[in-house]
């Protein structure tokens, strides 16, 4: 089911989190993580695939609570 979580190889992507990999056919899901500001792969079969976030999650180089330059904003 594509929607507002659902993205192609190429996209940028624009929550770091927990993707399933979903093939047109329904065959062979798995699960990857995806980083903010990178592009989602290309899959090995270079079509009908999909990315459905499943869990965001703030990458530890942004998050506040941890210590580094980058976590605080400066």
């Amino acid at each position: 089911m594509a929607g507002d979580n659902s993205f192609r190889p190429g996209e940028i992507v624009k929550t770091s989190g927990i993707y399933s990999v979903v093939h047109d056919d329904g065959h062979g899901a798995f699960e990857v993580t995806c980083v903010e500001g990178e592009h989602f792969p290309p899959t090995r079969s270079g079509k009908g695939a999909r990315y459905e976030l499943k869990h965001a999650a703030t990458h530890a180089h942004r998050h506040s609570e941890l210590k580094g330059s980058e976590a605080r904003g400066s």
